[in-house]
């Protein structure tokens, strides 16, 4: 090989190498362009970030002067519970006082004679010291008492229903002894007329609340006219005892014109 073609070849190798070296040298300067602009960018971001929000400084509030009390403390602690004092009453100071002696004067005996002594023997009633309430005497029906009264006449009879029936007779015919029928003609009364009559035979046998009731007034006295002049009957008895007995009589007669 001549020295032309030597220097060629050369030559040649001498710009091979300064373009590899320039290649190398490139992907150096890329590499160092490409992290000095993330850094920028980075820095950048930060900085669009802090502008647009704003730091607030967390103050805390001032803090109360609070006693800190432990749960353990609490359940230990005794409950101390205020005892209401009963107010003490004072005493009152009794006085004892003691009685005087009383010296027993010097009283002669005196020896009375036993033919002196005179007894009482006036001793007052006791009933008429103390007012003593008479019993209630009871009042019946003369259809309800075991015994009925006895009118004057009937004393003979055995059975209750005799007497019952005897009473009913004798009334009727005193009834119409006595009365003036003749008032019904007085007052312009006309047909049949009645006067109802109620009365009680009281425990001595006397005829007592009298009640009537007529078409006239004048009916009416002449009734109790005629029932105050009833003799005294023998008292109705219960157990045994005299009682009252209420006892209805109706008057019935008829005014001819």
């Amino acid at each position: 090989m001549n020295d032309s073609q030597k220097s060629e070849v050369n030559a040649r190798q001498s710009v091979t190498r300064k373009t590899s070296k320039h290649d190398v040298n490139l992907q150096k300067n890329n590499v160092v362009f490409f992290q000095l602009g993330l850094i920028v960018a980075l820095i950048l971001a930060i900085m669009v970030i802090e502008i647009k929000s704003p730091v607030t400084a967390f103050i805390p509030p001032p803090q109360e002067d609070v006693a800190t009390i432990s749960m353990n403390d609490m359940w230990n602690e005794p409950v101390r519970r205020e005892e209401k004092k009963k107010p003490v009453e004072p005493k009152q100071e009794v006085s004892k006082v003691l009685p005087p002696k009383i010296a027993e004067p010097d009283v002669p005996e005196i020896d009375l004679p036993v033919d002196d002594f005179t007894p009482e023997t006036d001793i007052p009633d006791l009933e008429s010291l103390v007012d003593i309430p008479e019993p209630e005497i009871e009042t019946f029906s003369v259809l309800g008492v075991e015994v009925v009264p006895v009118f004057p006449g009937c004393e003979g009879l055995q059975t209750n229903a005799e007497r019952k029936a005897c009473l009913q007779e004798k009334m009727g015919e005193f009834i119409s002894k006595n009365f003036n029928t003749s008032l019904g003609e007085e007052y312009g009364l006309t047909g049949m007329n009645k006067v109802d009559v109620q009365f009680t035979i009281d425990e001595h046998g006397k005829v007592t609340e009298l009640k009537t009731r007529a078409p006239h007034p004048a009916l009416e006295q002449e009734a109790e006219r005629i029932m105050q002049k009833l003799p005294q009957m023998t008292p109705g008895k219960q157990r045994d005892k005299n009682v009252r007995v209420i006892y209805y009589q109706p008057i019935r007669f008829k005014v001819q014109n």
